[in-house]
C-alpha cells in the first residue's frame, strides 16, 4: 500500500486525547498476549514462555499462577488467547504447537481439548458458553481450520477455498448473536459464517494476502473492525466493514504519521472501542479510542498494546510488551466495581454521564439516605441527604468519582464517570 502525496499532507482527523493510562506492576518483563475479566474482581493474563497471571482484586495486584496440565514443547510456548466463561471456567489456546485447553478451577489445572480436525496451530477462539463455541487455527500442512463445539461435542467446520499453507492461520474470532461470526487470518483474508460456525466463506482483504490480519471485532449486524500487521510500515487505520463483513475498506479517519500496525480490538460496556497499536518508527505504542460516533482519539504509551479487556463497564485494561499493563482509571479505584459494596442493590444511570445521574432506590427501603461524592484521591466534593432521585454532576470537571450512599446501616458504592 503506497501513500499518496495528498494523504501525506492531510490535516489528520484523529486527535490526541488526554485520557491518561495508568501502569500497573505485573512483576514480569515477558510479553503479555491476552487478557480476560470474567467478573469485576477476577481477571487473567496469558503471556510468553507459559506465563499465566491472575488478579482477584479487580486488577490492582497480579500473581503468577503455578498451574499444571498444559504440555509445553521446547524452544518456547506461549499462551496466545484466553476466554473465561466464569471466574473458574475458562479456555486457552497455547502455541505454536501446544493446542487448546480448558480449566474448571480458576487456572490451577488444565485439560487438553479433544478437537476433531487436524489443528496443529491453535489461536483464535470464541465460546458462547461452556459447551458451545469455536476454535480456529491451521493444519500442519493446511491453511485455516475451524472446529465447532456444539452441546459438548467437537466437529470440523467447513471452509470454502481451502489453502494448504500452514502460515494461513486463523488469528481471532468474534460473533454477533448466535449466527454471524467473523474471523481474521494471518493469510490476509477474512472468514465469515452465518450459521454459528458450521460453514465459513472466505472474503478478500483490501490489503491482499501479504498483510496478515490480527484481530476482529463485530460491533453490530453491519459494523465490524479488523487489525493487521502492515509489514511495510504504511498502515493508516483499522479495516472496517459496513455490511456485516462482506466488504472491507480503510478507516481513513484514524490516519496518523505513525503508520501503525493494529493489534487487539475491544468494545467496553459503555460502547467505546479501543485498539492497540505500535509506532512503526520506534518501539513505543499507541492506544486509539472511539466513542459511539466513531470519532477516534489516540494516546502514546510506553509499549505496543496487544489486547484489551473490561467487565461490562468503562474500566478498561490493556497489555503489551515487557510485562506492560495499563488501565484507564487511577489505581485507587480499581477495587471498586460498578456496585462493589453489595450491601443492597441500587441502580445509578446514565454512567458515564455529562450531567445528572438518576438513582433507583432499592425496594423495601426508606428514602432516608445520605450520600457522599468524592474524587479518586479521596477529596470530598459534596455530601448531604439525598433529596429526590437525582444528583447534578454538570458543574464537576471531567473525571472519575466515587458515590457512596448509605441508609445508616448499609452502604452502596459506585464509580461515576463524568464526561
Amino acid at each position: 500500500m503506497k501513500k499518496s502525496a495528498l494523504l501525506s499532507c492531510i490535516l489528520l482527523a484523529v486527535s490526541v486525547h488526554a485520557q491518561n493510562w495508568f501502569q500497573i506492576p505485573t512483576g514480569t518483563s515477558k510479553q503479555l498476549n491476552t487478557i480476560d475479566f470474567p467478573s469485576p474482581s477476577v481477571g487473567y493474563i496469558g503471556g510468553n514462555d507459559s506465563l499465566l497471571l491472575k488478579t482477584i482484586d479487580g486488577g490492582q495486584t497480579w500473581q503468577e499462577v503455578n498451574y499444571s496440565g498444559i504440555t509445553f514443547y521446547p524452544n518456547g510456548e506461549h499462551i496466545i488467547k484466553l476466554q473465561f466463561i466464569t471466574e473458574t471456567i475458562g479456555f486457552a489456546t497455547v502455541g505454536p504447537y501446544s493446542g487448546s485447553y480448558k480449566t474448571i478451577d480458576g487456572g490451577l489445572t488444565w485439560q487438553a481439548l479433544s478437537l476433531s480436525s487436524n489443528l496443529c496451530f491453535n489461536q483464535g477462539m470464541y465460546f458462547f458458553d461452556e459447551n458451545n463455541g469455536v476454535i480456529g487455527g491451521s493444519g500442519c500442512f493446511q491453511g485455516e481450520l475451524v472446529d465447532q463445539f456444539v452441546n459438548g461435542t467437537w466437529s470440523a467446520a467447513t471452509i470454502n477455498a481451502v489453502t494448504f499453507n500452514a502460515n494461513n492461520r486463523i488469528t481471532d474470532i468474534d460473533f454477533y448473536g448466535a449466527n454471524l461470526g467473523l474471523a481474521s487470518s494471518a493469510g490476509g483474508r477474512f472468514l465469515r459464517t452465518t450459521n454459528g460456525g458450521q460453514n465459513w466463506d472466505t472474503i478478500a482483504s483490501p490489503y491482499g494476502v501479504d498483510v496478515p490480519l490480527l484481530s476482529i471485532l463485530i460491533v453490530d449486524d453491519t459494523l465490524a473492525f479488523a487489525g493487521y500487521d502492515q509489514i511495510d510500515g504504511s498502515g493508516f487505520g483499522l479495516l472496517t466493514s459496513h455490511d456485516g463483513g462482506l466488504t472491507w475498506l480503510e478507516e481513513s479517519s484514524m490516519a496518523t504519521f505513525y503508520y501503525p500496525d493494529y493489534f487487539g480490538i475491544h468494545q467496553a460496556g459503555n460502547g467505546k472501542i479501543y485498539t492497540g497499536a505500535n509506532e512503526n518508527f520506534g518501539s513505543t505504542g499507541l492506544i486509539f479510542t472511539a466513542t459511539n460516533n466513531h470519532i477516534w482519539n489516540y494516546e502514546n504509551v510506553e509499549h505496543p498494546i496487544y489486547d484489551f479487556s473490561s467487565y461490562n463497564d468503562s474500566i478498561v485494561f490493556g497489555i503489551g510488551d515487557s510485562g506492560y499493563l495499563v488501565t484507564n482509571v487511577p489505581l485507587a479505584i480499581l477495587n471498586f466495581g460498578e456496585q462493589s459494596t453489595l450491601d443492597f442493590n441500587m441502580d445509578v444511570f446514565p454512567n458515564p454521564t455529562t450531567g445528572k445521574i438518576s438513582i433507583v432506590l432499592p425496594s423495601g427501603h426508606s428514602t432516608d439516605f445520605n450520600y457522599q461524592l468524592v474524587t479518586t484521591a479521596g477529596k470530598l466534593i459534596n455530601a448531604g441527604r439525598l433529596e429526590g432521585t437525582q444528583i447534578d454532576l454538570a458543574p464537576l470537571a471531567t473525571g472519575v468519582y466515587l458515590l457512596r450512599v448509605s441508609d445508616g446501616e448499609k452502604t452502596y458504592t459506585s464509580r461515576i464517570i463524568k464526561e
